[in-house]
């Protein structure tokens, strides 16, 4: 177990050697995959899941946290408010066995990269 952690630290050391000027924010315990910061209020990741099974984790999770405005299971949009911020939440299919899952939260202009890593975190520990 510690050469993996080990192993996963080099490995990331490495490719933020090779990604100078962005800023990248892995978050753990996420899967297989992990996410990483697009923006400074979107969180964006992979998983080996069906666009099914993703879309009902992402209305539970929102419906728990906060309030769904609106759902789109045909895009694969669903907007909530969550702690007072604005949370779009995306579901795309990738192949038949994967998903991309993408978290935007804002408060009017300003960012909410801790409530979108939140929410992202949630839907992530409900996939597995």
């Amino acid at each position: 177990m510690k050469k993996n952690t080990l192993l996963s630290f080099l490995c990331l050391g490495a490719l933020m050697m090779f990604l100078n000027g962005c800023v990248w924010l892995v978050v753990g315990g996420v899967g297989a995959v992990g996410g990483y910061a697009v923006t400074r209020d979107t969180i964006q990741g992979e998983y080996d899941a069906k666009f099914a099974d993703a879309w009902r984790a992402a209305q539970s999770v929102c419906s728990t946290l906060g309030l769904v405005n609106s759902r789109d299971a045909s895009t694969g949009v669903l907007e909530a408010t969550i702690d007072r911020a604005k949370v779009r939440v995306e579901v795309t299919q990738i192949t038949p066995e994967a998903i991309r899952l993408r978290v935007k939260a804002r408060r009017g202009i300003f960012p909410r990269l801790g409530t979108a890593q939140d929410v992202f975190v949630k839907i992530g520990q409900r996939l597995m």
